[in-house]
């Protein structure tokens, strides 16, 4: 029956392949257990020594394949569109608003449905209305904040 734990691990093989280009878990998880459903039957049919062994080379080989995907692929240009080539930065927006914006005013900058940016004393902010929808361009006011949020009515 040697053939059937052959096609357990190509199976595994192919299911680790397709993982590192559709990261997810689902994939691995079921190669993991084709290796185990393998193992298993070489244990029950060859013994302990044969199931260590093809345990061991099996690893190896599974080691080699992602590696080995890992820096081939990433050089062509199908691997150039699954890599991250850069460092991603950015910055969040302001953090803890100060109090001292109550009451301020100024303009939507985005539609506001009910979320959006509005832009006061030259500063992007994220609010929203309790007014309901807003356009963008409307004068709105202030009304409360928490850490991260304004609330704003129309004018």
């Amino acid at each position: 029956m040697i053939a059937t734990e052959f096609i357990l691990l190509l199976l595994a093989l192919v299911l680790i392949v397709f993982e590192v280009i559709l990261p997810g878990g689902i994939l691995g998880i079921i190669a993991a257990a084709c290796v185990l459903v393998a193992l298993g039957v070489v244990y029950v049919e060859d013994g302990l020594w044969m199931t260590v062994a093809l345990f061991f080379g099996s690893a190896f080989i599974f080691g080699l394949v992602v590696y080995l995907e890992f820096k081939l692929l990433a050089k062509t240009t199908l691997g150039k569109t699954f890599f991250l080539k850069e460092a991603v930065s950015g910055h969040t927006g302001s953090g803890a608003m100060q109090d001292s914006l109550i009451g301020k005013t100024g303009k939507t900058l985005t539609r506001l449905n009910p979320s959006g940016k509005v832009g006061i004393d030259g500063e992007t902010y994220e609010a929203s209305s309790q007014d309901g929808y807003m356009d963008a361009g409307q004068r709105i006011m202030v009304v409360s904040k928490d850490n991260f949020k304004l609330t704003i009515k129309k004018l």
